[in-house]
């Protein structure tokens, strides 16, 4: 019996996990899972030293708004730079910059002089580093893989990204009550040696290699990469749901603080739980996209759907355990959606403007957070936190929309041309 479940499990699992046969990734996979675990631990410590610091939607929205306000600013720059650069230096940079702010942050809450002045400003450091960082790491990923790979490796990424998601907060929501915030800090320093080591460790001469054009300007490069994603349908439909699905949606660290201390009445423990819940949902969805090559457009605006109308029934919910059946819910449909539209972008674009599209994908997706993060604040401090949940359902569904009209729109341009490019032959026919 057991033979026959090994039999049926086996080719899913290498259909699932076959990025990892390569030796590059692997070895940067396990490290990125040990590492980000170390950042998920972070960023439930410092959302919850904020909040109960200050007792603010306001205060914590500006956190995160100065965590990625460099990202809207920067990365479309940055990734004219990662097209120029080897990327594995890029990322060995900004991770021991990274470790640095983990470190100091830890020693000034550890010391008790830590201020609300201190945070902003160390938040305001990790979000210029992640703006070369993020579509670094994006556009990494084609380096160390073939194409074929790609969008399983991209999959396997979100898999990681979400079971760090699950194991951090649940781990630093029992530091959190046990011994504290400081702790969360120092552990995601010490995880920094983990991907710096495997950086270190790579088969430089395994890396694929890809360039750009070296000789035009800054300004060049990124006119050159932002036409292309205007000028290809099959970029731009999927960008115009991102901008809203990213700005209003993804406000996870924003909101379930928010969720828990004024709509469930829950403390630490909770907050832990019903993030491991939102990561656990997520690694589902990675599970999902894992096996596919390509997703198609009809795949991403499903789920993009499924996303809002999830969203919704977390805002009219006050019941603990149908909360953490709807993050499970919200998980899943999260990854499938963004990790499909990661994966589409960069299929469908040139490996030579992969890092400023991947830039692009940056700014929209995680850059267009401070907008969403002060949205969110304000919101909720003006309607209540349900609501403004309900209110960022909603939008999200206009941006599907508004992606659905421009496909529309495109299909009637398409097929105007070509009644105008038939009609002379009609004519001659006639």
């Amino acid at each position: 019996m057991w033979n026959d479940a090994l039999s049926w499990l086996r080719p899913l699992l290498a259909r699932n996990f076959k990025s990892l046969r390569h030796y590059n990734y692997r070895l940067y996979w396990i490290a990125q899972l040990i590492s980000v675990t170390g950042t998920w631990m972070q960023n439930v410590a410092l959302a919850w030293l904020v909040v109960t610091m200050t007792g603010s939607a306001v205060a914590l929205g500006t956190t995160t708004a100065l965590q990625f306000l460099p990202i809207l600013l920067f990365s479309m720059f940055a990734g004219v730079f990662i097209d120029r650069w080897p990327k594995l230096n890029i990322i060995l940079t900004t991770q021991s910059v990274s470790a640095v702010q983990a470190f100091i942050l830890w020693g000034l809450v550890a010391a008790k002089v830590v201020t609300l002045g201190e945070i902003y400003l160390l938040s305001l450091l990790i979000g210029i580093v992640n703006a070369f960082d993020q579509p670094g790491r994006q556009a990494f990923v084609a380096e160390m893989v073939p194409d074929e790979d790609v969008g399983n490796a991209v999959a396997l990424n979100s898999l990681l990204f979400n079971a760090a998601r699950t194991l951090g907060p649940a781990v630093a929501g029992v530091t959190i009550a046990e011994l504290g915030v400081a702790p969360s800090f120092l552990i995601n320093g010490v995880s920094y040696v983990a991907i710096i080591g495997a950086l270190l460790m790579m088969r430089r001469a395994d890396l694929r290699s890809f360039k750009s054009n070296v000789h035009s300007t800054v300004r060049e490069g990124l006119r050159e990469g932002i036409s292309f994603a205007l000028n290809a349908p099959a970029i731009a439909s999927v960008l115009i749901v991102l901008i809203f699905v990213g700005t209003f949606g993804y406000n996870f660290s924003t909101i379930l603080p928010l969720l828990v201390k004024f709509v469930m009445k829950g403390g630490p423990e909770m907050f832990g739980a019903l993030t491991a819940a939102l990561g656990i949902g997520s690694m589902m969805g990675a599970l999902l996209v894992a096996g596919r090559q390509n997703p198609t457009r009809k795949f991403i605006y499903t789920f993009a759907v499924i996303f809002a109308f999830v969203d919704l029934a977390i805002a009219l919910s006050r019941s603990y355990v149908l909360t953490v059946i709807l993050l499970l819910a919200l998980g899943l449909a999260s990854i499938a959606y963004i990790a499909s539209t990661n994966t589409s972008l960069q299929m469908n674009s040139p490996m030579r403007l992969r890092g400023r599209i991947m830039g692009l994908y940056v700014v929209i997706f995680a850059g267009s957070t401070p907008i969403g993060a002060l949205f969110t604040g304000f919101v909720a401090e003006w309607i209540g936190t349900a609501r403004m949940i309900f209110v960022e359902g909603c939008l999200c569904l206009v941006g599907v929309a508004g992606g659905l009209f421009y496909i529309r729109k495109k299909k009637a341009e398409l097929k105007a041309g070509e009644t105008v490019r038939s009609a002379p032959e009609r004519s001659g026919t006639a």
